[in-house]
C-alpha cells in the first residue's frame, strides 16, 4: 500500500533491486553448486584414479612390495592384511603416523581431518588375490577452501551489488523520468490563455516522447475547439445585437414621430421583421447545440429521396419565383435511403434555400437526384450563382462563416444554414461538400447510404 502511494522513481528502484536481487541469487547460488560440483568430480576422478593404480599394481604383482615402492612415496595409501599395516607411503607415515592401524584413524564417513586441519577423502577396497586391503586418500582441503572462498565472495558480492543497483537504479530512473518533469512543468503553465503553447518532445520514437505527442495533439484539437468558441460567441452576439439595436431603433423612432396609426402599424411591421430573423436565428443556434450535446433523437426509416427533393422543391419554388429564377428538377425513379425524415428535410431545405438566397435576379437552379453503381444515393443542387472559391468549400461549413465575395448579410443569411446542413446530413450517415464546377455557379453534393435489399420491405 505504502509502495503504490510512492513515486514512480522510487518504485521502479526498489523493482529493479527486487528483480536483481533475485537474479543474483539465483545466478549465485548456482554458480557455487555448480563449482562444489565441479570440483567434488574432480577429486572423486583423482581418488578413483589413484585408487585403481595401487589396486593393479597390487594385483599384477602378486602382493610383491618391490612393485608397489614404484607407486611412488607421494601418493597417500596404505596396505594391511588382517588388520595390520602391511605397506604406507612416507606421506601417509608423516600425515598419519607409521604403522598405525586402518580402524584407528579412519571413521566409515569416507572422509578424514588431519590434526593440522586438512581434509582428506578416502576409498576403501579388498584387493582378492594378495588378500590386502586397500586405503587410498585425496587431499581436498584445498578444494574445500575454494568452496569456502566463493561461497564468502557471493555472500558478500550479492549485497554490495544491491546497494550499487539501488543506486544506479534511483540515479537511471530519475534521468529517465527527467522528461516527464519537465512536461509536468510545462504543463501546469498551460491555461486557456496560452492554449497555443505545446509541451516538449525530447524524443518523438520512445513512449515519454509519443505520450508527449499525443498531449499536443490534444491541446491542438482543444486550442482550435476554443477559437472556434470563442468565434462563434462572438459572431452569435454580433448576430444577435444586429436585430436587437434595429428594434431598438424602430421603437424609439416611432415614439419620436407622430403617433397616428399608419407610423405605428410600420413601426409594429418593422418590429416582427426583426423578432422573425431573431426568432430563427434562436432556433438555429438551439438547433445546433442540441447535435453538439448528442440530445437530438432520431428516427430513422425507409425514405425515398425523390420524392423528398420534390416536395422540398415545390415548397421553395414561390422564393425562387420571387427572384425570376428557373428552378429544374430531374429525379430518378425510388431512391431510397435510410434516414431520419425531419433532420434530412431540414438538410435539403437549407442547401435549396441557400442556393435560392445566393444565385442572382433571373439565375437557374437544377435539382438532382440519382443512384450510383456502388449503391449510394445522391442528390445535387446545381447553381449559376457567384460560386464558391476553391479554398473557401470547406470553411463555407463553419457557423456564421460567409464567403467574401458575393455574400453578405443582407441577403438575409446568418451564416448557419449550411452548419446545420451538415450537421444533419453526417448524422444521418452522410455526406455533404461543393464540387468543382464548369463555368459559373456552385455544386453542392449529399451522398448517404442506399437502402439495403433487406429492408426495401419496410418501405
Amino acid at each position: 500500500m505504502i509502495l503504490g502511494r510512492s513515486s514512480i522513481r522510487l518504485r521502479l528502484t526498489l523493482w529493479n533491486a527486487a528483480v536483481l536481487m533475485i537474479i543474483l541469487v539465483v545466478v549465485s547460488l548456482g554458480s557455487f553448486l555448480f563449482m562444489r560440483n565441479r570440483l567434488e568430480s574432480i577429486a572423486r576422478s583423482r581418488l578413483d584414479n589413484g585408487y585403481s593404480s595401487v589396486e593393479t599394481v597390487v594385483k599384477s604383482s602378486g602382493g610383491e612390495l618391490s612393485d608397489i615402492y614404484h607407486l611412488g612415496q607421494e601418493n597417500l595409501f596404505q596396505l594391511s592384511q588382517a588388520g595390520r599395516v602391511i605397506y604406507q607411503t612416507l606421506t601417509w607415515q608423516d600425515i598419519i603416523g607409521s604403522g598405525t592401524p586402518l580402524d584407528a584413524q579412519f571413521e566409515d564417513s569416507g572422509s578424514w581431518r588431519s590434526p593440522n586441519g586438512s581434509l582428506y577423502r578416502l576409498k576403501k577396497g579388498m584387493e582378492p588375490v594378495s588378500g590386502y586391503e586397500i586405503v587410498f586418500a585425496q587431499d581436498i582441503t584445498s578444494a574445500k577452501a575454494t568452496l569456502r572462498s566463493l561461497a564468502v565472495i557471493l555472500t558478500a558480492g550479492v549485497p554490495f551489488a544491491l546497494i550499487l543497483a539501488v543506486l544506479g537504479g534511483y540515479f537511471l530512473a530519475g534521468r529517465a523520468l527527467s522528461p516527464v518533469k519537465a512536461i509536468t512543468k510545462k504543463a501546469s503553465e498551460i491555461n486557456a490563455e496560452n492554449l497555443s503553447e505545446r509541451l516538449p518532445v525530447p524524443n518523438p520514437r520512445d513512449e515519454i516522447g509519443r505520450l508527449a505527442s499525443v498531449f499536443n495533439e490534444t491541446l491542438a484539437r482543444l486550442d482550435g475547439s476554443f477559437q472556434q468558441l470563442q468565434r462563434f460567441t462572438s459572431d452569435a452576439s454580433h448576430e444577435l445585437r444586429t436585430p436587437l439595436t434595429s428594434i431598438r431603433s424602430v421603437g424609439e423612432v416611432a415614439l419620436q414621430g407622430s403617433p397616428d396609426a399608419s407610423s405605428c402599424q410600420e413601426a409594429i411591421s418593422s418590429m416582427l421583421e426583426e423578432t422573425e430573423r431573431l426568432t430563427h436565428l434562436v432556433d438555429s443556434l438551439l438547433t445546433l447545440a442540441r447535435g453538439d450535446a448528442g440530445k437530438t433523437e432520431f428516427a430513422r426509416r425507409a425514405l425515398d429521396l425523390s420524392v423528398l427533393a420534390a416536395e422540398v422543391v415545390e415548397e421553395l419554388r414561390v422564393l425562387a419565383e420571387e427572384k425570376n429564377q428557373t428552378l429544374s428538377s430531374e429525379f430518378q425513379p425510388t431512391v431510397m435511403v435510410t434516414a431520419d425524415q425531419p433532420t434530412f428535410r431540414q438538410a435539403v431545405v437549407n442547401v435549396l434555400h441557400n442556393a435560392i438566397i445566393y444565385t442572382p435576379e433571373e439565375g437557374h437552379i437544377e435539382v438532382r437526384t440519382t443512384k450510383t453503381d456502388e449503391g449510394k444515393a445522391v442528390i445535387d443542387f446545381i447553381d449559376d450563382g457567384p460560386g464558391i472559391p476553391e479554398c473557401e468549400r470547406s470553411k463555407v461549413f463553419e457557423r456564421f462563416y460567409r464567403v467574401r465575395q458575393g455574400r453578405s448579410r443582407t441577403d438575409g443569411g446568418v451564416g448557419l444554414g449550411l452548419s446545420i446542413a451538415q450537421w444533419a446530413v453526417e448524422a444521418n450517415g452522410g455526406t455533404i461538400a461543393f464540387l468543382d464546377k464548369k463555368g459559373p455557379g456552385a455544386h453542392c453534393r449529399i451522398t448517404l447510404p442506399g437502402l439495403r435489399e433487406d429492408m426495401r420491405g419496410q418501405a
